[in-house]
């Protein structure tokens, strides 16, 4: 074996150990995703469980039973307008210190019945004082906020997308998220939170307990385009941004260059 061969052996060998490792790095803790398209109101994911609350009386403040899926503790559902509502329509659910007046509901608890490997939500209006919370007992799985989950879609989310309320409300960003767990990882309680009176706006809750890969005909990479990963177990966001797959497609074409330059170099050697 020459020594060219042996370095290019070496350096393959170390380059493919960094890509497979940004690779593994990647499939790690919950991956977020959001709609392929501005204006998406639903999940793309199939066999879930939803509810869109418009069945449900405007202004309910107590329990509300989700069917088969599990229990919301607090409430505050009303009617759709420039701040919530899929589809500029029906009602939503909000948090908020100043809805309803002189009664607030500023923290809901979804408590599940079964835990859960995936969630998502049409996430309105997003603001600095939005958190949703995912814990699998007293244990915190994810913790999101709009200032580290919203902020990084493009302006083409900004403002309500449909309905009789569409183009209003520029200022903030509207998006269906997927909230994805990976192998092992579940959570039974998701809370959603509003620090403030501004509001935590959200429709079109979807949930399903097995994670994506598990369903017949389920293969390649979950539905929607990759936004974050969260991970880590306490309180606080701990936010990682997904490097685009063309990070490490682009490291094996370098590598493939550099190949070439050496057998270049090796065989030039030969002919001298």
């Amino acid at each position: 074996m020459t020594s060219m061969t042996k370095t290019l052996q070496s350096l393959f060998a170390t380059t493919a150990i960094a890509l497979v490792g940004a690779i593994h790095a990647n499939a790690a803790g919950i991956l977020l995703t959001y709609a392929e398209a501005p204006g998406e109101l639903n999940s793309t994911l199939i066999n879930t469980s939803f509810i869109d609350f418009s069945s449900i009386a405007p202004n309910v403040d107590g329990s509300l039973t989700w069917a088969g899926v599990g229990t919301y503790d607090d409430v505050a559902i009303i009617d759709a307008n420039k701040y919530g509502g899929a589809g500029g329509t029906g009602k939503y659910l909000v948090q908020s210190a100043a809805i309803p007046p002189g009664n607030p509901v500023p923290v809901t608890t979804l408590t599940l019945n079964t835990p859960s490997a995936y969630f998502g939500l049409w996430w309105s209006a997003g603001d600095a004082t939005n958190r949703l919370t995912f814990y699998n007992g007293a244990d915190v799985v994810a913790d999101f906020t709009t200032a580290t989950l919203l902020s990084v879609l493009p302006d083409t989310y900004k403002g309500m997308p449909s309905g009789a309320f569409a183009g209003q409300n520029m200022g903030e960003k509207y998006a269906f998220l997927n909230i994805y767990a990976d192998a092992g990882t579940t959570w039974d309680r998701i809370v959603f939170a509003n620090s403030a009176g501004s509001g935590f706006e959200s429709d079109n809750h979807t949930t399903r307990i097995n994670p994506w890969g598990t369903a017949p005909g389920e293969v390649g990479p979950e539905p929607g385009i990759p936004v974050m990963r969260v991970e880590g177990t306490t309180v606080g966001p701990v936010v990682t941004a997904v490097p685009e797959t063309s990070t490490w497609v682009m490291g094996f074409i370098a590598l493939g260059v550099v190949v070439f330059i050496i057998r270049r170099k090796a065989k030039a050697g030969e002919e001298a």
